[in-house]
């Protein structure tokens, strides 16, 4: 197989994880109860394990007045929770709670689950999947931007832009 083959065939293969990724977290939010968006927003609070209210809109790329409702409707669902920002009194993080977190180990698995799908790897390939992983970040994110640039040309309602970590 050619190098462009390879090529391909690996784009060919991330579309198709992405859309089984896609899928796999709409039915994941269908088992919470709770919608796509909201599904998000807690995959983010998650991965951040506390964020404000302020960079969770920014990396959603939402409005604050959107966050603060999702966010009230994560925490009266049980999934998130407001906490006082140790570092300053002022300001109110928002972190995910042991119910969500039990519930996606029920649906995502647990690290040990990540540990045995590795296992086939050696450690030089786990070095090229993490190289590929942020290389594609990048690339999704100046995509991203592009396709923000893109709508904010178009009349009608402008969209925040978010700094992004995923």
């Amino acid at each position: 197989m050619s190098r462009k083959d390879r090529i391909l065939l690996g784009l060919a293969l991330l579309r198709r994880n992405q859309l089984l990724t896609q899928m796999l977290d709409e039915a994941a939010a269908q088992y919470l109860g709770i919608n796509t968006t909201d599904g998000r927003a807690l995959d983010a609070i998650d991965q951040a394990g506390r964020i404000t209210a302020g960079d969770l809109a920014r990396e959603l790329r939402l409005s604050t007045g959107a966050v603060t409702a999702i966010i009230d409707r994560l925490e009266k669902a049980g999934y998130a929770k407001r906490v006082a920002d140790p570092d300053d009194r002022r300001r109110v993080l928002v972190e995910p709670t042991a119910k969500v977190q039990k519930l996606s180990s029920q649906i995502y698995g647990g690290p040990e689950d990540a540990l045995i799908w590795a296992k086939g790897f050696s450690d030089a390939d786990l070095e090229v999947l993490i190289r590929f992983h942020e290389q594609g970040r990048d690339w999704l994110e100046q995509h991203l931007a592009h396709a923000e640039d893109l709508n904010a040309s178009k009349p009608g309602k402008k969209r925040l832009r978010g700094r992004g970590r995923a």
